[in-house]
């Protein structure tokens, strides 16, 4: 539930209808974008035959849990989140596409996890920002680290907020940003951006990793580019499915809002729009005994 604009929300939801079922296609599609402009599923020089068992945290519909039981056959990969419509149609992908390593369990990201200690090789988590709070981003990297085996990894791969040359399409972006802010779901001090990406290697550190590091990249969206058709029709999908966030969040109106959803769509067909998205890994060990923080 959205807090009104003078309260700070304590556990938070997704702040889109994760089972839209144009937002579970654009979940799909974005994972098969970003994984192309990162490179792989895991292009940070994971020796993939160290993978037995993976850990991927709400899932969603399972696009990175299935890219990675592919890309690495001998690998058992579980997928977990808290919708039981997503985690069928992601048992379903998997069954169509012959993936008996992937498994998919419906799971409350905020509550503890059901699932022992020093289990798994590799915990990864996408796009939490959506999700979790200032407050809520600690306990559950703690509940992740738990779960990670001591050597393994842990590892966060956030987006922030897309620049363009569109007024319109920018102009939502900042609405989108202030009510983050408004709902307490973005880090302090207020500024220009959600705050999680520069947090990211500092999170992984106040939950127990070693050895911390992190990796930036780029997708560009601009006219003309690989990835424009795919990603503005992705935009289109997650501008208008923040409707109804953005009006509870008090940072705009409905006839506001539709006149500038109109404006950025058109300005997306431009042959002149540019546009990028700024995506950060991060990843860090799970000390073993003797290990130095």
């Amino acid at each position: 539930m959205v807090a009104s604009q003078n309260h700070i929300v304590k556990d938070c939801g997704y702040v889109l209808d994760a089972e839209n079922a144009a937002e579970t296609a654009r979940l799909m599609l974005r994972d098969r974008l970003v994984n192309e402009a990162m490179g792989g599923v895991l292009p940070e020089g994971v020796e993939g035959r160290q993978l037995g068992r993976v850990l991927d945290l709400a899932c969603g519909p399972g696009g990175w849990v299935l890219e990675t039981a592919q890309r690495y056959p001998w690998a058992q990969v579980t997928g977990i989140d808290i919708s039981e419509t997503l985690i069928q149609y992601a048992r379903a992908q998997a069954q169509v596409q012959g993936l008996s390593n992937a498994r998919f369990e419906v799971m409350d990201l905020l509550e503890p996890l059901p699932l022992p200690s020093n289990t798994f090789d590799l915990v990864n988590a996408r796009d939490l920002t959506g999700l979790l709070t200032p407050s809520t981003w600690p306990r559950v990297l703690r509940e992740a680290l738990r779960v990670c085996r001591p050597g393994g990894l842990l590892r966060l791969t956030e987006f922030e907020r897309p620049v363009s040359n569109g007024a319109a399409f920018m102009q939502l972006q900042e609405l989108t940003r202030q009510a983050f802010q408004r709902t307490g779901r973005s880090f302090p001090p207020s500024s220009h951006h959600l705050g999680v990406l520069p947090r990211l290697t500092s999170l992984l550190r106040e939950a127990g990793c070693c050895q911390v590091q992190q990796r930036a990249y780029v997708l560009d969206f601009s006219s003309g580019s690989e990835a424009h058709e795919a990603l503005c029709r992705g935009y289109e999908v997650e501008l208008l499915l923040s409707r109804p966030f953005l009006l509870d969040a008090g940072v705009t109106t409905a006839a506001e809002f539709d006149a500038l959803y109109r404006r950025a769509l058109l300005e997306m067909l431009d042959e002149h729009f540019a546009g990028l998205c700024y995506i950060l890994t991060a990843w860090g060990k799970k000390a073993s005994a003797g290990t130095e923080l």
